[in-house]
C-alpha cells in the first residue's frame, strides 16, 4: 500500500506540473486541469483508504476466528513459554514451563536475566540446557510492559558439542633441544640418552591416550585430544622437569621443549604448533608453549641453559647478512628505546660491516640519555655523530624500497625506536640476545637470535669476524662492543660464558681501550648519592626479593636500573626490583643472580628480559600502582614453587 501511494503522490506532481504549464500559456485551462487533478486524486486516495479499511476488518475477523486455537497451540505445543513483567513476575505459562517451572518470579532461577530487553541466555536446569530467548509484547494502552519468554532445548546440541570440543586432535611437538650441547660431551651415551627421552615421551603419549612418531633425531610429533591438553596445563607440563632427572653422564640435564598448536582444523594446529615450537627454542628451550590464535601460553623456562653454542649460526648469518648489505640499498640500524651501551655497540660494529662494503649507514636514535652520554661526546669529537646518527624524522625521508633495516638488542616492534620502519621495509635483519616474546617481530628477511649470548655486543662481535677477513673495525666501535658486554654481563659477572671471553679478547686485540670502557660506566655524585637513596629505601622479602622505587620524579630508568644492580650487593638479596619514570610510563628493572628467574615475574607484566636481568614498562599507571602489580607477579612467582 505505501507503494502505491509513493506511485500516486507522483503522479499528482506530475499532473500539477503539466497544469502549471498550461496555466503559463492558457490561464483558464491550466486552472481546470489543475482542479480536474485534484478531483481526481482526492478520489483516488478516499478510494484507497476504504480499501484500506475493508483489508484491516478482514484481517481482524480472520485473528479473531483464529485466537481460540492460537491460544490452545501455544498452551500445548512442547516449548516452555511464559508471559512475565519487566520485574519477572509470571503472569501465564504454558503446559511445558509448568512441568519445568513453578515459580512466581522468573529471576529465582535466571537472576542475571535483563528482561527488559531482547537477549539469550543459556540456562542449566534440573539436568538440561536451555537457550532462553525473550521479547517485548507490544501493548500501547498498557502501563507496564509485559515480555514473552521461551525456552529451546539445547542439551543434545551441547553434548555433542562438547564431545566434539574435548576430542578435538591438537598437534604436539616435543624436541629435545639441548641434545647438541650435550653429546658434544665425550661423556654422554648419546644412544642411551635419547632412548630414555622417546621412552618419557612415548609414556607420557600412553598417558594420554594420544600418539606419537619420530621425525627426526631428538624430535617428536604427537597427536592429542584437547581434553587431555587441559590435564598438561593443569599440572604444568611435568614432563618437563622429568626430562631433567635422565642422567646424561656429563653432570648436566636433558632439556626438552614442548608446543602444542589449538586450532579447529589439524592442518591448522600443526602451523601453530611449529610456531610455538620456534617462539620455545628462540626463548632459549626448556619450557612448554600453548598456541591457541593470538594467545600464548607458557610453562617451565625457569632455568638458563648453558651457554654452549655452535659457531655455525654465527657464521651462516655473517654471510647472509654479507650478501643482504651487497644486493641492497642504504642500511638502517635502530634499536630499542632509551638506548643502552649494548645497543649504540651492537649499532656500531653492524655499522662497521655496512661501511666495508661501500654502504650509506644511519643509526636511528630517540635522543641522548646519560646511559650513553660518553659514547656520543666521543663520537662527536670524532664527527661521527652528524655522518651516522639520525632521528627517525631524518631517517624517514631517506629510507627507500631496497634499504635494509637491522633491528638489534630488541625483536618487539612496539619496543623499538621507530616502529613504523617495520612495515616499510622489505628487508629487515634482527640480531638480538633476549629471550623470544609472543609480540616478536614477523617476516623478517634474516634472524639471528640467541637467548644464551650475553650480550647482543657479543653476537655482533662474532658476526664481525665472520662478515670478512679483510674487516677491521675502530678503536672505537671495538671499545662500544666491549662497553656493550660489560654492561649486560655486569663486568663479566653474570651470563657468561667461553664465548662471552673470547669476544672480549677478540676486541680487545683490535684496540678496545678498558679505560674508555670504564669512563662510560662513570656516574656523578648526584646520581652516585641518588642511587644511594633508592637502595636505602628498599625492603627485602622473606624469599630474599628486594623491591625499592625512585619516588615521582621523572626519567628514573637509568637510576632504577643502577639501583637494581646495587641491591644484588647485599647480603641475602637473592632478586631486585626497582621502579621508576621513563617518559610516559614507568619501567621496573629486575635483576637476579639466577636463582630467581627475574624474567618470568616481569613477563607478566608485558616486559621481558633473561633470567638473571629483565625489564617492564607500565602505561597509564603511577608508582604507587605498578609496584602493587609487581608485588602481586612476585607473589604469584612465590606460590607456585618456580623458584630453583
Amino acid at each position: 500500500m505505501k507503494n502505491y501511494r509513493g506511485v500516486i503522490s507522483v503522479l499528482f506532481i506530475l499532473l500539477l506540473a503539466i497544469s502549471g504549464a498550461l496555466a503559463y500559456w492558457q490561464l483558464y485551462w491550466g486552472l481546470g486541469a489543475a482542479g480536474l487533478s485534484l478531483l481526481c486524486m482526492l478520489y483516488v486516495f478516499l478510494r484507497l483508504r476504504h480499501v484500506n479499511v475493508k483489508q484491516e476488518r478482514l484481517m481482524n475477523r480472520v485473528a479473531a476466528e483464529n485466537r481460540d486455537a492460537a491460544r490452545r497451540i501455544i498452551n500445548d505445543v512442547s516449548v516452555p513459554a511464559l508471559i512475565m513483567q519487566d520485574s519477572g513476575r509470571v503472569l501465564w505459562r504454558n503446559k511445558a514451563m509448568a512441568e519445568l517451572f513453578m515459580g512466581k518470579n522468573i529471576q529465582a532461577v535466571l537472576p542475571n536475566f535483563l528482561t527488559g530487553t531482547a537477549l539469550a541466555q543459556q540456562l542449566n536446569h534440573h539436568g538440561a540446557t536451555y537457550q532462553v530467548m525473550q521479547m517485548p509484547l507490544q501493548r500501547p494502552s498498557a502501563k507496564t510492559r509485559l515480555v514473552f519468554q521461551y525456552w529451546l532445548d539445547r542439551t543434545e546440541a551441547v553434548h555433542y558439542q562438547r564431545l566434539y570440543t574435548e576430542q578435538m586432535p591438537y598437534c604436539m611437538l616435543i624436541y629435545v633441544d639441548n641434545f647438541e650441547e650435550l653429546s658434544g660431551d665425550t661423556q654422554i651415551a648419546s644412544t642411551a640418552v635419547l632412548a630414555q627421552a622417546e621412552r618419557l615421551v612415548a609414556e607420557l603419549c600412553a598417558r594420554l591416550g594420544g600418539i606419537y612418531r619420530r621425525i627426526a633425531t631428538g624430535k617428536y610429533f604427537c597427536a592429542i585430544a584437547a581434553k587431555q591438553l587441559e590435564e598438561l596445563e593443569a599440572e604444568k607440563f611435568t614432563v618437563l622437569q622429568e626430562a631433567r632427572k635422565i642422567e646424561t653422564g656429563s653432570g648436566g640435564f636433558l632439556s626438552l621443549s614442548i608446543a602444542v598448536g589449538v586450532a579447529n582444523q589439524l592442518s591448522d594446529s600443526e602451523e601453530a604448533a611449529r610456531s610455538a615450537m620456534e617462539l620455545a627454542l628462540g626463548r632459549g628451550g626448556d619450557q612448554a608453549v600453548v598456541k591457541a590464535g593470538a594467545d600464548y601460553r607458557f610453562y617451565g623456562g625457569k632455568r638458563q641453559l648453558d651457554s654452549n653454542r655452535s659457531r655455525v649460526r654465527a657464521r651462516q648469518f655473517a654471510r647472509a647478512l654479507h650478501q643482504l648489505f651487497e644486493n641492497g640499498g642504504d642500511v638502517f640500524i635502530m634499536g630499542h628505546k632509551y638506548s643502552d651501551m649494548d645497543c649504540i655497540g651492537a649499532a656500531l660494529g653492524i655499522a662497521a660491516c655496512a661501511m666495508h662494503v661501500g654502504k650509506r649507514v644511519s643509526i636511528i636514535l630517540d635522543g641522548p640519555n646519560p646511559t650513553i652520554s660518553d659514547a656520543l661526546e666521543h663520537m662527536e669529537r670524532e664527527g661521527l655523530s652528524r655522518r651516522l646518527l639520525k632521528t627517525p624524522e631524518q631517517a624517514a625521508s631517506l629510507l627507500r624500497g631496497n634499504s635494509v633495516l637491522v633491528v638489534v638488542d630488541t625483536q618487539r616492534a612496539n619496543t623499538t625506536v621507530a616502529p613504523e620502519f617495520i612495515g616499510r621495509s622489505k628487508h629487515i635483519a634482527i640480531i638480538d640476545h633476549h629471550r623470544r616474546s609472543a609480540d616478536f617481530i614477523e617476516g623478517a628477511t634474516l634472524y639471528y637470535t640467541e637467548s644464551r649470548a650475553s650480550s647482543a655486543s657479543e653476537m655482533v662481535t662474532e658476526v664481525m669476524q665472520y662478515f670478512d677477513e679483510t674487516l677491521r673495525p675502530t678503536a672505537f666501535t671495538c671499545s662500544a662492543l666491549l662497553a656493550g658486554i660489560t654492561v649486560d654481563t655486569k663486568q663479566f659477572a653474570f651470563n657468561t660464558g667461553g664465548r662471552t671471553f673470547e669476544a672480549a679478547g677478540y676486541l680487545r686485540r683490535n684496540g678496545a681501550d678498558l679505560a674508555t670502557v670504564k669512563l662510560m660506566f662513570q656516574y656523578d655524585l648526584d646520581g652516585y648519592l641518588a642511587c644511594g637513596e633508592v637502595v636505602r629505601r628498599a625492603y627485602v622479602r622473606d624469599s630474599g626479593i628486594a623491591v625499592s622505587d625512585c619516588g615521582e620524579v621523572a626519567d628514573t630508568k637509568i637510576l632504577a636500573a643502577r639501583a637494581a644492580d646495587a641491591l644484588l650487593d647485599i647480603r641475602g638479596v637473592k632478586a631486585a626490583f626497582v621502579l621508576g619514570y621513563e617518559s610516559n610510563a614507568v619501567a621496573i628493572s629486575g635483576r637476579s643472580y639466577g636463582g630467581i628467574n627475574v624474567q618470568i615475574i616481569l613477563e607478566r607484566l608485558g616486559g621481558g628480559g633473561h633470567l638473571n636481568m629483565a625489564g617492564a614498562q607500565m602505561r597509564g599507571q603511577n608508582i604507587a600502582e605498578a609496584k602493587l602489580a609487581l608485588l602481586k607477579s612476585i607473589e604469584e612467582y612465590e606460590e607456585s614453587g618456580e623458584e630453583r
